[in-house]
């Protein structure tokens, strides 16, 4: 069984993710993440992601690779904790 999840994810920096051109600046962006359920109750895993992000007044929709979507906010999450003061 497959579940679609929206939400916002918040970028303290910039950041660069695979097939988008250019760097996408710090704030915050719409992800649709579509995951399968397991039959077993296991965790869900994230098959596909949907960043969407303006640039010039109109709005895309990119689709990502879940799996570096997930690695690259929690690096910048982690980063924005550890920032000295």
């Amino acid at each position: 069984m497959t579940a679609t999840e929206r939400r916002t994810l918040a970028f303290a920096r910039a950041f660069t993710l695979s097939g988008i051109d250019g760097t996408l600046p710090a704030g915050e962006y719409q992800v649709e993440l579509d995951t399968v359920l397991p039959a077993d109750g296991g965790d869900p895993k994230g098959v596909s992601a949907f960043l969407y992000v303006r640039r010039g007044g109109k709005a895309y929709a990119f689709e990502v690779d879940a799996e570096e979507l997930d690695r690259i906010h929690k690096a910048d999450q982690q980063k924005t904790v550890n920032r000295p003061k």
